[in-house]
Protein backbone atom coordinates (compact mmCIF):
# COMPACT_ATOMS: atom_id res chain seq x y z
CA UNK A 1 0.00 0.00 0.00
CA UNK A 2 1.09 3.29 -1.17
CA UNK A 3 1.80 6.75 0.84
CA UNK A 4 -1.21 8.40 -1.53
CA UNK A 5 -3.70 5.34 -1.31
CA UNK A 6 -3.23 4.49 2.45
CA UNK A 7 -5.64 7.28 4.10
CA UNK A 8 -8.68 6.76 1.31
CA UNK A 9 -8.22 2.59 1.78
CA UNK A 10 -8.38 3.57 5.76
CA UNK A 11 -11.22 6.12 4.85
CA UNK A 12 -13.09 3.54 2.76
CA UNK A 13 -12.87 0.58 5.77
CA UNK A 14 -13.82 3.40 8.52
CA UNK A 15 -17.41 4.51 6.09
CA UNK A 16 -18.31 0.86 4.92
CA UNK A 17 -18.07 -0.04 8.74
CA UNK A 18 -19.71 3.19 9.91
CA UNK A 19 -22.61 2.24 7.53
CA UNK A 20 -24.17 -0.23 9.34
CA UNK A 21 -25.05 1.17 12.74
CA UNK A 22 -26.02 4.15 11.07
CA UNK A 23 -28.58 2.06 8.87
CA UNK A 24 -29.26 0.49 12.76
CA UNK A 25 -29.61 3.38 14.35
CA UNK A 26 -32.06 4.82 11.22
CA UNK A 27 -34.60 1.68 11.87
CA UNK A 28 -34.40 2.18 15.95
CA UNK A 29 -34.94 5.64 15.52
CA UNK A 30 -38.31 4.94 13.92
CA UNK A 31 -40.80 7.25 11.79
CA UNK A 32 -41.57 8.94 14.77
CA UNK A 33 -40.99 13.07 14.51
CA UNK A 34 -39.16 12.50 11.17
CA UNK A 35 -36.03 10.95 13.39
CA UNK A 36 -35.52 8.05 10.45
CA UNK A 37 -34.79 11.33 8.09
CA UNK A 38 -31.75 12.28 9.71
CA UNK A 39 -29.84 9.05 10.03
CA UNK A 40 -30.63 8.59 6.32
CA UNK A 41 -28.87 11.57 5.39
CA UNK A 42 -26.08 10.27 7.47
CA UNK A 43 -26.23 7.24 5.53
CA UNK A 44 -25.77 8.81 2.20
CA UNK A 45 -22.93 11.34 3.45
CA UNK A 46 -21.14 7.51 4.09
CA UNK A 47 -22.46 6.13 0.67
CA UNK A 48 -20.90 9.50 -0.93
CA UNK A 49 -17.99 9.04 1.30
CA UNK A 50 -17.02 5.34 0.29
CA UNK A 51 -17.41 6.20 -3.35
CA UNK A 52 -15.11 9.11 -3.00
CA UNK A 53 -12.50 7.04 -1.51
CA UNK A 54 -12.85 4.51 -3.74
CA UNK A 55 -12.20 6.69 -6.75
CA UNK A 56 -9.19 8.74 -4.54
CA UNK A 57 -7.58 4.88 -4.43
CA UNK A 58 -7.51 4.69 -8.56
CA UNK A 59 -6.35 8.21 -8.71
CA UNK A 60 -5.36 10.35 -5.48
CA UNK A 61 -6.06 13.88 -7.63
CA UNK A 62 -8.98 12.84 -8.92
CA UNK A 63 -11.55 15.39 -9.85
CA UNK A 64 -14.65 13.65 -9.24
CA UNK A 65 -13.34 12.77 -6.27
CA UNK A 66 -12.85 16.22 -4.94
CA UNK A 67 -16.40 17.03 -6.35
CA UNK A 68 -17.99 13.81 -4.64
CA UNK A 69 -16.53 14.67 -1.24
CA UNK A 70 -17.93 18.13 -1.70
CA UNK A 71 -21.15 17.12 -2.18
CA UNK A 72 -21.11 14.76 0.44
CA UNK A 73 -21.15 18.04 2.92
CA UNK A 74 -24.50 18.75 1.86
CA UNK A 75 -25.92 15.13 3.73
CA UNK A 76 -24.36 15.94 6.46
CA UNK A 77 -25.21 19.24 6.79
CA UNK A 78 -29.13 18.26 6.38
CA UNK A 79 -28.63 14.95 8.88
CA UNK A 80 -26.96 17.33 11.85
CA UNK A 81 -29.48 19.78 11.59
CA UNK A 82 -32.49 16.81 11.46
CA UNK A 83 -30.48 15.10 14.53
CA UNK A 84 -30.54 18.84 16.20
CA UNK A 85 -34.05 18.83 15.37
CA UNK A 86 -34.94 15.28 16.96
CA UNK A 87 -32.67 16.21 20.15
CA UNK A 88 -34.97 19.32 20.68
CA UNK A 89 -38.46 17.23 20.36
CA UNK A 90 -37.43 15.10 22.26
CA UNK A 91 -36.26 18.44 25.33
CA UNK A 92 -38.44 20.94 24.19
CA UNK A 93 -41.82 21.25 24.38
CA UNK A 94 -43.92 21.99 20.51
CA UNK A 95 -45.40 25.43 22.07
CA UNK A 96 -41.49 26.49 22.77
CA UNK A 97 -40.54 25.64 19.60
CA UNK A 98 -43.08 26.88 17.18
CA UNK A 99 -40.13 27.80 14.15
CA UNK A 100 -38.68 24.79 13.55
CA UNK A 101 -40.33 23.46 10.98
CA UNK A 102 -39.40 26.68 9.13
CA UNK A 103 -36.30 26.67 10.18
CA UNK A 104 -36.18 22.98 8.94
CA UNK A 105 -37.43 24.26 5.39
CA UNK A 106 -35.29 26.78 4.92
CA UNK A 107 -32.39 24.74 5.88
CA UNK A 108 -33.07 21.57 3.46
CA UNK A 109 -33.53 24.32 0.44
CA UNK A 110 -30.50 25.93 1.71
CA UNK A 111 -28.14 23.06 1.32
CA UNK A 112 -29.42 21.96 -1.42
CA UNK A 113 -29.04 24.90 -3.75
CA UNK A 114 -25.27 25.03 -2.69
CA UNK A 115 -25.06 21.40 -3.79
CA UNK A 116 -26.52 22.41 -6.97
CA UNK A 117 -24.60 24.99 -7.78
CA UNK A 118 -21.35 23.51 -6.77
CA UNK A 119 -22.53 20.45 -9.14
CA UNK A 120 -23.33 22.68 -11.73
CA UNK A 121 -20.11 24.28 -11.74
CA UNK A 122 -17.94 21.08 -10.71
CA UNK A 123 -19.41 18.81 -13.32
CA UNK A 124 -16.81 19.35 -16.22
CA UNK A 125 -14.17 21.47 -14.38
CA UNK A 126 -12.10 18.64 -15.63
CA UNK A 127 -12.49 18.85 -18.91
CA UNK A 128 -9.96 19.82 -21.83
CA UNK A 129 -11.41 22.98 -24.05
CA UNK A 130 -13.13 24.66 -21.99
CA UNK A 131 -12.80 28.63 -22.26
CA UNK A 132 -11.14 30.97 -19.88
CA UNK A 133 -14.76 32.64 -19.46
CA UNK A 134 -16.61 28.97 -19.17
CA UNK A 135 -13.78 27.69 -16.58
CA UNK A 136 -14.45 31.28 -14.78
CA UNK A 137 -17.88 30.61 -14.89
CA UNK A 138 -18.23 27.31 -13.26
CA UNK A 139 -15.33 28.02 -10.69
CA UNK A 140 -17.77 31.28 -9.75
CA UNK A 141 -20.90 28.96 -9.67
CA UNK A 142 -18.48 26.06 -7.26
CA UNK A 143 -17.65 28.69 -5.07
CA UNK A 144 -20.84 30.16 -5.08
CA UNK A 145 -22.16 26.85 -3.55
CA UNK A 146 -19.08 26.44 -1.35
CA UNK A 147 -20.17 29.74 0.34
CA UNK A 148 -23.14 28.68 1.06
CA UNK A 149 -22.59 25.38 2.25
CA UNK A 150 -20.25 27.52 4.65
CA UNK A 151 -23.54 29.98 5.82
CA UNK A 152 -25.38 26.55 6.45
CA UNK A 153 -22.90 25.57 8.81
CA UNK A 154 -22.56 28.72 10.60
CA UNK A 155 -26.44 28.54 11.26
CA UNK A 156 -26.01 25.52 12.88
CA UNK A 157 -23.52 26.97 15.02
CA UNK A 158 -25.72 29.29 16.10
CA UNK A 159 -29.07 26.71 15.98
CA UNK A 160 -27.23 24.21 18.39
CA UNK A 161 -26.43 26.72 21.59
CA UNK A 162 -30.24 28.54 21.22
CA UNK A 163 -31.23 24.35 21.51
CA UNK A 164 -29.20 24.27 24.53
CA UNK A 165 -30.25 27.02 25.87
CA UNK A 166 -33.41 26.90 25.42
CA UNK A 167 -33.29 22.96 27.21
CA UNK A 168 -32.23 24.51 30.57
CA UNK A 169 -35.64 25.50 31.71
CA UNK A 170 -37.52 21.84 31.17
CA UNK A 171 -34.30 20.04 32.57
CA UNK A 172 -36.22 18.87 35.37
CA UNK A 173 -40.04 18.42 33.82
CA UNK A 174 -38.17 16.23 30.73
CA UNK A 175 -35.04 15.15 30.71
CA UNK A 176 -35.17 12.81 33.79
CA UNK A 177 -37.04 10.65 30.89
CA UNK A 178 -35.48 12.05 28.13
CA UNK A 179 -31.98 11.44 29.03
CA UNK A 180 -31.25 10.19 25.25
CA UNK A 181 -32.34 13.76 24.08
CA UNK A 182 -29.95 15.65 25.75
CA UNK A 183 -27.08 13.33 24.71
CA UNK A 184 -27.93 13.40 21.53
CA UNK A 185 -28.27 17.46 21.62
CA UNK A 186 -24.72 17.57 22.94
CA UNK A 187 -23.37 14.72 20.64
CA UNK A 188 -24.45 16.90 17.64
CA UNK A 189 -23.25 20.27 19.09
CA UNK A 190 -19.75 18.67 19.66
CA UNK A 191 -19.44 17.19 15.99
CA UNK A 192 -19.94 20.94 14.79
CA UNK A 193 -16.12 22.17 14.86
CA UNK A 194 -14.88 19.03 13.32
CA UNK A 195 -17.77 19.87 10.51
CA UNK A 196 -16.48 23.17 10.17
CA UNK A 197 -12.80 21.97 9.38
CA UNK A 198 -14.03 19.82 6.28
CA UNK A 199 -16.59 22.59 5.22
CA UNK A 200 -13.74 25.19 5.29
CA UNK A 201 -11.00 22.64 3.73
CA UNK A 202 -13.63 22.12 0.62
CA UNK A 203 -13.45 26.03 0.58
CA UNK A 204 -10.52 26.56 0.43
CA UNK A 205 -9.57 23.74 -2.22
CA UNK A 206 -12.40 25.18 -4.65
CA UNK A 207 -11.27 28.72 -3.91
CA UNK A 208 -6.96 28.00 -4.08
CA UNK A 209 -7.25 24.77 -6.75
CA UNK A 210 -4.70 23.29 -3.99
Amino acid sequence: MTAPTGLPVALLVIYITLSFPTLYIAVKHGLKHGAIIGWLFLFAFCTLRIIASALETKDPNSASAALIASIGLSPLLIATCDVLHEARVYIIPKSSRPLDARFLGFYHVLISTAIALAAAGASKLDKTGLTPKDMYRRQTLVRAGMVLLLLGWVALLSFAPLALFQASPHESKRLTTHTGGKQLLLAATLSLPFIGIRVLERLVYFFTNK
